[in-house]
């Protein structure tokens, strides 16, 4: 196989809440997490020209290092003396900047796609463990479904999934920073938490309207 194409899809948050910000900088979070069917397209082909190649519809998109999906290829090629080199093309569906895992999804995409195309025979932890060096959504991605996730975002466990419900996503006009949001965020004035215990009730109770009352996120 020379050529594979995935979908890389997006997530919402359905609820999230921060514990506690680390002396490494880093934020300790407590969120369910759900995969939605809105995706970008991921094409990786194998190419004799050593190097990456990076290509997307979106010209503002960065093709080098600076993009996350670049970086993955990179890690896979130097970790596993991978041959020749990778052509990567992303069509962006997903909104930008927008809280969607949109990077952190073709990030990952890349990882099972390379580790496909190459017969690596890595299982989803070891993708994970790499990809957990390069962003803290990356290993969720990896993984996809209803999970919640804790520690810095690397630490998952599979709960039940949402019910079968259509969602509306409403992106405004301009886009936020994650790290921004988080190096702004003052824990010590939050006077309101999200429900995760009861939206993890909600779900296990295949009960819909449980979970989207409690729908919240402290950011």
């Amino acid at each position: 196989m020379d050529r594979i194409c995935l979908k890389a899809n997006a997530k919402i948050n359905l609820g999230l809440d921060v514990i506690r910000k680390r002396p490494d900088g880093y934020h300790e979070v407590r969120m369910i997490m759900q995969t939605i069917s809105l995706h970008d397209q991921v094409t990786i082909e194998k190419t004799d020209e050593p190097g990456i190649r990076l290509s997307t519809n979106l010209s503002f998109l960065p093709n080098d290092e600076r993009n996350i999906a670049f970086k993955a290829a990179k890690r896979m090629q130097e970790t596993f003396g991978l041959p020749g080199g990778v052509s990567i093309r992303i069509e962006k569906r997903i909104p930008v900047a927008a809280g969607m895992a949109g990077g952190s999804t073709n990030c990952a995409a890349v990882l099972l796609g390379m580790n496909s195309l190459y017969d690596l025979g890595l299982d989803l932890q070891a993708l994970k463990d790499i990809g957990v060096k390069m962003g803290a959504d990356v290993p969720y991605c990896i993984m996809g479904g209803t999970a919640l996730s804790e520690g810095i975002g690397e630490i998952l466990t599979t709960v039940p999934p949402m019910p079968m419900c259509h969602i509306l996503v409403a992106k405004p006009p301009f886009s936020v920073s994650t790290k921004e949001v988080y190096e702004g965020l003052a824990l010590d004035q939050l006077k309101e938490h999200p429900d995760i215990d009861g939206i993890l009730g909600a779900l296990e109770a295949d009960d819909l309207c449980g979970v989207t009352k409690r729908l919240g996120n402290v950011l």
